[in-house]
């Protein structure tokens, strides 16, 4: 009699944090990458909790002394950075249980938050001789110069994440209006976005002669296999230009999103107008770009009244 083959189960954490990745996915909006991010802290707080093998998970244990108890303890393993995205991450966890009825209460004010002075720095910038010096690198005839060439207008003059030019497709650009749509956004917060000149004149170069003829809807694609880039390889044409400018600190496509909002800010434009430019949802995260209107610092600080002087 032939032996019967055992099929493998999946552990309860396993089937939790695939539940909880499907919902982060599906429900509310996030990228691949930054699900990645809190399931890995998900799965390290489970672990730690229960047994890896556990044939089931008295999820009543997971309390806001068990909460704080596991945050305080890895604040001494990880930078506070690092810390910083674990306190999101089960955050968004606990709302998750609660609201799927698998804990009575949202534990969610019982995760400490977590100082750092990575809030309290200024962005990383470029100044308007860099940016030009940086995008003057990428000039050129060759196919490959102008499509570097679209992908880093997409960054530095409208602020797009490596992840929204990877996903940018053809349809998502209207021609007649002038206008770009980003569907594929952090957060499903989709943005109309205007298509400038210089970027429409880089796009429409790029499409027109040198983009390879392929099945693939996105607008930049690898120009010898036609496979659509990754955010990684969108990434990697931003570093790579630094690094062919010359320019020395971070390299990569965030240090010219924040150059972009930063110039904005410093020619006058409101947070909010900022905010809805970058797609974030929380006026709080543009903040930050406050720091760099010294026009606007300078107004304010203007001299006190005679009568207000000691």
């Amino acid at each position: 009699m032939a032996a019967m083959k055992t099929v493998p189960t999946v552990s309860p954490i396993d089937g939790l944090v695939s539940e909880y990745q499907h919902h982060l996915l599906r429900n509310a909006g996030f990228t691949s990458s930054t699900c990645r991010v809190r399931t890995f802290f998900i799965r390290t707080f489970l672990n730690a909790l229960f047994q890896t093998k556990a044939p089931e998970l008295d999820l009543q244990k997971i309390t806001a002394g068990t909460l704080l108890d596991y945050v305080l303890r890895q604040s001494h393993r990880w930078s506070p950075q690092t810390v910083q995205s674990l306190a999101s991450a089960l955050r968004s966890f606990c709302r998750y249980l609660c609201s799927t009825g698998r804990v009575h209460a949202d534990l969610t004010r019982a995760i400490p938050a977590v100082c750092s002075n990575q809030r309290d720095r200024f962005p990383n910038t470029l100044t308007t001789g860099e940016l030009g010096h940086l995008l003057g690198s990428c000039k050129g005839k060759g196919p490959a110069q102008k499509r570097d060439y679209a992908v880093l207008l997409c960054l530095a003059k409208l602020g797009l994440r490596a992840g929204e030019a990877a996903k940018l497709r053809l349809e998502d650009i209207d021609w007649h209006t002038g206008t770009l749509r980003l569907v594929a956004t952090k957060g499903r917060r989709e943005r109309l976005l205007p298509l400038s000149s210089e970027l429409g004149g880089a796009l429409a170069s790029y499409l027109k002669h040198e983009r390879p003829s392929t099945a693939a809807r996105t607008v930049f694609v690898s120009l010898l296999e036609g496979r659509s880039l990754s955010s990684e390889g969108i990434s990697a044409i931003a570093s790579s230009a630094f690094k062919r400018a010359g320019i020395s600190g971070r390299r990569g496509s965030h240090r010219l999103r924040h150059t972009v909002a930063s110039h904005l800010v410093q020619r006058g434009a409101s947070l909010k107008a900022v905010a809805d430019l970058l797609g974030h949802g929380d006026l709080a995260t543009t903040q930050i770009y406050a720091k760099v209107n010294l026009p606007l610092l300078r107004q304010v600080a203007m001299s006190w009244p005679k009568e207000a002087q000691l």
